[in-house]
């Protein structure tokens, strides 16, 4: 265990994990065992150098997508070879029923006599954790506030990760629309984009997926720990503009969850963004080609109606040079004349 602890302005609390999240699992699983732990008589022998038991739990996803978790206990029977903490143990325990190291993506720890608080990994299972990084490169390592586990603190990677940012009431938009609803994660994605570090936004038709399109995604995704790509739905494109929609929504929210540089997908993003779309999402930077969204569907670019403006006044707008001038319309005039041939 690490001392002394670190301060922190702010904590995490389980309303903002979805019910199905590992990190959820985890803290639940906490809970319990803690009060399994205290309901029972003590073994002074197991913690005989340092007095001081600590629990923590691991959470596995296993191939089939199923979560199961194991416990861990501290033990001491000799300093500093035969100490084993208990966040190996927990460890260890899901090795032993054939989990793989890739499977690992939660663990939490507390200290039930809630005198370490917050309680992280010592220097040897930091670097246990930081050899597991490269079969699982986002564990979630957490830290509770007291024996209740309601709330707690996070890290992945061993960089404290900031709570989601508040969204407005209910995750509502003033037009009515729930936006965290409208939220697809690709496959592998563990974490929805709001309790992401640093959240990254780009948003667009992607008829065709063509290779400028392509690049724009892979120079935003390294912009950040998560990217949300917006998808506009066909009514949202035909209002924009009189010509036919060269791809159906479908088609195109398949072929981006299919990409690997994608975290997740806004199924029917507006055209426009707003400030509301921005917090309730917890939207970090939002990222744009120099051939951007209006010229790829054949329109001219207005000052007079930008659909970044809300982040330009945020001023977290981020204009990327595409890689050419290539634009769904050229491509579809392209498929036309070949058909034609």
């Amino acid at each position: 265990m690490e001392v002394p602890p670190e301060p922190l302005a702010e904590w995490w609390s389980l309303d903002m994990l979805d019910i199905e999240a590992p990190r959820r699992l985890a803290l639940e699983k906490l809970k319990c065992y803690i009060e399994e732990f205290q309901a029972q008589p003590q073994d002074g022998f197991w913690h005989r150098k340092s007095k001081k038991p600590v629990l923590s739990v691991v959470v596995c996803r296993g191939q089939d997508g199923h979560l199961e978790y194991f416990r861990g206990m501290n033990t001491e029977v000799s300093l500093p070879a035969g100490s084993l903490c208990a966040e190996r143990a927990a460890i260890a325990r899901a090795a032993s029923d054939f989990y793989q190291a890739s499977d690992v993506v939660a663990i939490a720890t507390a200290d039930p006599s809630e005198q370490i608080v917050p309680l992280w990994p010592c220097e040897v299972c930091q670097s246990w954790l930081a050899k597991l990084r490269p079969q699982s490169p986002a564990i979630s390592v957490l830290a509770v506030a007291s024996n209740r586990c309601d709330r707690f603190a996070v890290k992945v990677n061993g960089e404290l990760q900031r709570p989601p940012l508040p969204s407005v009431p209910a995750s509502v938009s003033g037009d009515g629309c729930n936006w965290q609803d409208s939220v697809t994660l690709a496959d592998g994605t563990l974490e929805w984009p709001w309790e992401a570090h640093n959240l990254v936004y780009i948003d667009g038709s992607w008829a065709f997926f063509h290779a400028a399109q392509q690049n724009i995604i892979r120079k935003a995704r390294s912009r950040g720990s998560h990217l949300l790509v917006g998808v506009h739905t066909d009514e949202v494109l035909q209002s924009q503009f009189a010509g036919p929609v060269m791809e159906n929504h479908s088609m195109r929210v398949g072929r981006l969850l299919q990409n690997r540089h994608v975290s997740s997908v806004l199924t029917d993003a507006p055209w426009a963004l707003t400030a509301e779309l921005i917090s309730s999402l917890g939207i970090k930077r939002v990222v744009a080609g120099s051939v951007c969204k209006v010229q790829d569907i054949g329109l001219e670019c207005s000052d007079d109606d930008d659909p970044y403006l809300a982040a330009r006044e945020l001023d977290i707008l981020e204009v990327i040079a595409s890689s050419d001038n290539t634009t769904e319309c050229l491509v579809h005039r392209q498929l036309l004349a070949h058909a034609k041939m």
